[in-house]
């Protein structure tokens, strides 16, 4: 089992910089949040040129909402309450790309 670190940003303007600072693996990126949104947030980590895998959460199971999140640059779009081993999955599938 491989271990991790979990990193918490508290809004889409201080997730941009934990990603330029800290270079994670892979992003949960929630959509709805304050300061910034999720879309715009991914949409300036992807303008840095970053290749990280973002995975888009939202409370929206909607069709248009995934296409917005895709559009802005998102690898994939998970709808909540998240179910874990859709989760790590997801994960897997993402980080073997690489």
């Amino acid at each position: 089992r491989k271990e991790y670190d979990i990193l918490h940003a508290a809004d889409g303007k201080e997730a941009v910089r934990l990603c330029e600072e800290a270079r994670p693996d892979a992003v949960l990126m929630d959509i709805q949040m304050p300061v910034m949104d999720g879309l715009e947030a991914t949409r300036l980590i992807r303008s840095s040129g970053s290749r990280i895998p973002i995975i888009a959460v939202t409370a929206f199971a909607y069709d248009r909402d995934r296409q917005k999140a895709l559009d802005a640059g998102a690898s994939e779009y998970l709808s909540k309450p998240l179910n874990g081993e859709r989760l790590r999955q997801t994960l897997r599938e993402l980080l073997s790309e690489e």
